[in-house]
């Protein structure tokens, strides 16, 4: 049996005009960040897009016409080692009243007993101006969990009524009640289930979400990722 990832997805809407000389220009600009995971890899997008709005004349004449330029920062950092992978892209500049779109797009193994501390920023910078958009999402943890799970009512199939089986912990990180075994099939007596998990601060609570749950017949309590 397999479950799709889950991707969390933070959107957040920024509208900071700039306006110099009667002349004003309006960032109409969404920032947001996607997680997603399989067995092996646990990847992260950053994207900025949108464009401006708005005039470059006014009582004292005009801005010369010019470019924005977006740039992405996405950085995954081992809270374990200190390693990070990714940092800033750099997209092509185009007219100030131009849609534009930028993507930072990074991936790091999923590994037992490992977290990652995300970092996103987006920011528009402005020929004539500078720093014209910018925007620091919250800081998101990400780790890997794995729970063995028995089948807790016999004779089910399509959809097992399950519960945690665990020799390490009473509490572990994730954990499902029902495990969609396939249409008619029967469940099987156990499932290692393989989530990622998602955290504001690094610890408990977190949000869980499933990959997929393997069938096994062991019954034995396994090892799971505790909270």
């Amino acid at each position: 049996m397999k479950r799709t990832g889950f991707a969390l997805a933070l959107l957040v809407f920024a509208f900071l005009p700039y306006t110099s000389f009667a002349q004003s220009m309006y960032p109409n600009y969404s920032s947001y960040q996607t997680v997603s995971a399989n067995s092996t890899t646990i990847t992260v997008s950053v994207t900025v897009d949108g464009s401006t709005s708005g005039s470059l004349c006014g009582q004292y004449g005009c801005i010369p016409n010019p470019t924005h330029t977006p740039s992405v920062y996405n950085s995954l950092k081992n809270t374990t080692t200190g390693a990070v992978t990714g940092g800033w892209q750099t997209g092509p500049g185009v007219i100030w009243n131009s849609y534009l779109s930028q993507t930072n797009n990074q991936s790091v193994p999923k590994s037992s007993n490992v977290s990652y501390d995300l970092s996103a920023v987006t920011q528009i910078i402005c020929s004539a101006v500078g720093s014209f958009y910018f925007f620091q999402l919250p800081d998101v943890y990400v780790s890997n969990a794995d729970t063995k799970e028995k089948t807790t009512v016999p004779g089910q199939n399509t959809w097992c009524t399950s519960a945690p089986i665990c020799a390490n912990t009473a509490n572990p990180r994730c954990k499902v009640s029902s495990i969609y075994e396939g249409s008619n099939q029967p469940c099987h007596a156990a499932h290692w289930c393989d989530f990622f998990a998602t955290s504001a601060s690094g610890t408990a609570p977190y949000s869980c979400h499933l990959i997929n749950c393997n069938g096994a017949i062991d019954t034995t309590p396994g090892i799971c990722t505790p909270q």
